[in-house]
């Protein structure tokens, strides 16, 4: 990874402004033609198949198969496999032929990778028996000797006949044999470099074969699916034939098998140019058939949306479909996509894969990106394109990462490629940001160009970058250098000022990120006047950098990335945390209060989730339809919480569930931002390590044991708690190590069949946040709220609220740091007013205990300009006044200046305020 020398200077800009108008960068349905509900999405098939790859990569204890020296000297045009399938001693005999051409000067034998616990019958050679073989012991490699020495251009036929067990197989993880409604079923999921495992072959991804046959026996009455076209089935005796081929290059772990008693149907793509149509098949499970049809019926309507911007579906000579299977998300075998549920959002991302990952593949593993990447940004484009822009942002949102590690996978060999966080939700927004820099007409054309370069081949990101480049006639140098190579985003601070001169405006951009350098960034601006609304974007490339731009009108207001263009958190400027505790409610009451019998509204009638604790409300989901429980008051908002809200509360309490879309919701509110700045948070909801997976479980110091699991305990650790029964079954949580950051206590454990699992921590900062030193707490509780006893639930909420949080109720008995201790009540500084002011600004403030205080003023440079307050005062509410002038009596300039409120305490609050003259 590289570093940057950062740098701080500010220049004065008039003409570096690029006009654009955002506003139409995405299609928006018309009033008239409002797009369909969409339904938010969980990303739950994202965090399955990144699991799934992983479990098959970590399965062969290796990532990244290399081509030996051998290998290098050949190239793999035809693969035939002749499978036989025997249900009842379940045997799997099979015989693979290797056609490949000499491309080095010559070879006299021919390596090919093979699981050591594949049982060799025979080896053949262009239809002779070989002179030989060798293995070497637990080395997954069979060398077959040749018999002559074959030169540069010629063309060698290696047959393999070999046997194996097919459930010993199951323990590699690539080759299934499990069973569903008392049916066996069969299927195959070789991703990562997982084919060698149940079939001889060159298993580097890189080298795609031209075409592949698979002729597959099976008993009567079961039904294959697999690549490409099926040429021909009949039935011999008690067995079945299949005979399937695919004409196109492939790589290894794209080749499927998915063998189960299914139902079939089809639908029909007609292509672009017209023509005959291409069938689009299903293969579905018995019991399915009515739960799938809804969203598959949006599979061709995919097809035609993704052809119309990334050019003619790639394998339109056979066939596109779907097979079902066991494994959870889904897998991109070539023409024929695996699917563990029937999500729209899943559909999409494996259906793109065809063109991205099938078509034009990574070269090698540490480039999955270019696969992932490409998937999750397109199911984001595919929601733009059916329900409209709002939903487009929202799905992005959804996939926010802010955490550490570069995008690239610099050793794949040994690091978790398919990390979510990076394979897949970073890489989907570096793909967005490239269509936000580049703009839709070079970003298509880019692709368009890349395409053109690597179809049915394969691409390394040098490529892909290779292409926009050309595409666009820009340099992209940094931007793949800041976003593929290096770590982490940029953090924003953007304020504005009326002037230098009559119809101007000077706004003044910093980045303030404390893990990254400088990012160079195209920046969008809106600037809405009394007369219109300006979309812009001026290019950033300086740490603190302001920029004249003229404007018409009187300006309202000027906001930094409304539409969410680089993935950078939400600014939380000018917090206040001084409204006490707001309670979110994430669980669908419209759908999961009718399923759990009424289990939520019972909780929230019970005040399980806050107590005695005086609040405030916000609903992420609609009013239910029955109205809302007695004990909450009115909603202030709905979905995710505005940083400008979310900044005025001390703590927030959000009740979740993952599932019904509040993890979108939780996403794209700035829970870190908030809690480096001194909020503190209640987190209680199953599924904690979603809502933890964008660098949350990092602070809070936690790492995931196991997910997905059913609890059947809730034993309390910390003083004061108690332990909470739980009344209805605790399906579907997550549990944590015992292994604990510094500054993380451990709350709650499963102490019956997980001993030595926790469900709940508690983090604290020991310098606390931006503008409260003794906030930035998080605490997790893990478990289905709404099914704990609430009571007991009650009881454990206010003791975290008084004794690690702070907040006020009925004071506790028991201490947070030791007998006879209390976290005492917090300063508060207010927020300025009016704000930008001239020729003076009013700033309140409250203390929570007499003392010696001082209130400051500083520039944007750190440095002194005015005492505003200092002395003793008396414990409550205070307003002062700064009039804009120095120590010295003289008028300060136009800018953004910083308030600093240090009490008796040692606690130390900021806020911001902006003079303008």
């Amino acid at each position: 990874m590289s570093s940057r020398i950062s740098r701080i200077s500010r220049c004065r800009v008039f003409l570096l402004v690029i006009m654009l108008n955002l506003a139409g960068a995405l299609p928006v349905a018309a009033a008239d033609d409002a797009p369909p509900p969409r339904p938010r999405s969980t990303h739950e098939h994202v965090f399955l198949e990144a699991a799934a790859k992983e479990r098959g990569a970590k399965a062969l204890l290796k990532k990244s198969i290399v081509a030996t020296p051998n290998q290098e000297l050949f190239d793999v045009h035809h693969y035939f496999l002749d499978m036989t399938i025997n249900y009842d001693a379940r045997l799997l005999t099979n015989t693979v032929t290797t056609t490949a051409e000499v491309v080095g000067d010559s070879i006299s034998e021919l390596e090919l990778n093979m699981y050591s616990g594949l049982t060799i019958v025979s080896a053949i050679v262009d239809g002779s028996p070989a002179v030989g073989y060798s293995r070497i012991p637990g080395d997954d490699m069979i060398t077959v000797l040749l018999g002559r020495t074959y030169f540069q251009g010629e063309t060698v036929a290696v047959g393999v006949k070999y046997q194996v067990d097919a459930l010993w197989l199951n323990g590699a993880g690539h080759f299934n044999w499990s069973s569903y409604n008392g049916q066996t079923m069969i299927s195959t999921y070789s991703e990562p470099d997982g084919a060698h495992t149940w079939w001889p072959c060159k298993d580097v991804i890189s080298d795609k074969a031209d075409s592949l046959d698979f002729r597959l026996n099976v008993p009567e009455g079961m039904i294959v699916a697999s690549n490409g076209s099926l040429v021909t089935e009949f039935n011999f005796g008690d067995w079945h034939r299949y005979y399937w081929k695919t004409s196109y290059p492939i790589s290894t772990y794209l080749v499927s098998l998915a063998i189960y008693p299914y139902e079939t149907y089809s639908d029909w793509y007609t292509p672009l140019a017209g023509g005959d149509p291409m069938e689009v098949q299903f293969y579905v499970f018995p019991d399915h058939m009515d739960s799938v049809q809804t969203t598959y019926a949006q599979t061709v309507p995919m097809l035609e949306a993704f052809a119309a911007v990334y050019g003619e579906y790639p394998f339109l000579d056979e066939k596109y479909g779907h097979a079902e299977f066991l494994e959870g998300g889904g897998m991109e075998h070539q023409t024929i996509s695996s699917l563990g549920g029937w999500d729209e959002d899943l559909i999409a991302h494996e259906a793109v894969h065809q063109w991205w990952g099938n078509m034009v593949t990574c070269a090698d593993h540490s480039h999955i990106w270019l696969n992932e990447g490409m998937a999750m940004w397109s199911e984001a484009y595919w929601m733009g394109e059916r329900y409209g822009f709002e939903e487009y942002k929202a799905h992005l949102a959804g996939i926010s990462y802010f955490g550490p590690g570069t995008v690239i996978g610099e050793d794949p060999a040994n690091e978790d490629i398919y990390f979510y966080g990076l394979t897949y939700f970073k890489a989907g927004w570096v793909i967005h940001m490239l269509r936000g820099v580049l703009g839709d007409t070079d970003f298509f054309a880019g692709l368009a160009q890349y395409r053109a370069n690597h179809a049915y081949g394969h691409a390394t990101t040098a490529d892909l970058q290779a292409a926009m480049e050309t595409a666009s006639g820009r340099d992209l140098t940094t931007f793949f250098q800041q976003w593929i190579y290096e770590e982490y985003f940029p953090v924003y601070r953007m304020s504005w000022i009326p002037g230098p001169g009559a119809g101007e405006i000077t706004v003044t951009i910093d980045q303030t990120q404390e893990n990254g350098g400088l990012f160079e960034m195209p920046v969008p601006l809106r600037i809405v006047t009394d007369v219109s609304t300006t979309d812009l974007k001026v290019e950033n490339n300086q740490l603190s950098q302001q920029f004249v731009i003229p404007v018409d009108g009187t300006v309202s207001s000027v906001a930094l990335d409304p539409d969410r263009w680089i993935l950078s958190p939400h600014p939380l400027t000018d917090a206040t945390l001084a409204q006490g505790v707001l309670l979110v409610n994430g669980v669908d009451w419209n759908t999961y209060d009718i399923e759990y019998g009424g289990e939520l509204t019972a909780a929230y009638e019970a005040q399980a989730f806050w107590g005695t604790t005086p609040i405030m409300f916000w609903d992420t989901f609609a009013e239910p339809a029955t109205g809302y429980p007695s004990t909450l008051p009115a909603p202030i908002g709905h979905g995710s919480v505005p940083a400008e809200v979310l900044g005025n509360f001390s703590t927030v309490i959000w009740v979740g569930n993952h599932f019904g879309g509040d993890i979108y919701e939780w996403i794209d509110t700035p829970i870190r931002q908030y809690l480096e700045a001194g909020g503190n948070v209640l987190l209680l909801s199953r599924f904690t390590h979603t809502f933890l997976a964008t660098g949350l479980d990092a602070y809070l110091g936690v790492e995931l044991a196991q997910e997905g699991v059913t609890l059947t305990d809730c034993t309390a650790l910390a003083p004061g708690l108690v332990d909470i029964p739980l009344v209805q079954v605790q399906t579907y949580n997550d549990l944590f190590t015992e292994t604990l950051g510094p500054n993380t206590i451990p709350l709650f454990k499963d102490n019956v069949n997980f001993p030595a699992r926790l469900t709940g921590a508690l983090v604290k900062p020991p310098t606390g946040g931006s503008f409260r030193a003794d906030g930035g707490r998080f605490a997790v509780v893990g478990g289905r709220p709404y099914r704990m006893d609430p009571v007991a639930l009650r009881t454990n909420v206010e003791v975290i609220l008084a004794n690690h949080f702070g907040e006020p109720y009925a004071p506790s008995s028991v201490p947070d740091d030791g007998p006879g201790s209390q976290v005492p009540g917090r300063t508060v500084l207010g927020t300025p007013y009016p704000n930008p002011f001239n020729p003076q600004v009013k700033i309140p403030f409250e203390l929570a205990r007499q003392g010696e205080i001082s209130l400051d003023v500083y520039d944007v440079r750190g440095r002194f300009i005015r005492h505003v307050a200092a002395g003793d005062f008396a414990s409550g509410p205070h307003t002062t006044i700064w009039d804009g002038a120095d120590d010295s009596g003289r008028s300060v300039s136009s800018g953004t200046y910083f308030l600093k409120l240090r009490d008796s305490q040692g606690q130390e609050v900021t806020s911001r305020m902006v003079l303008v003259k």
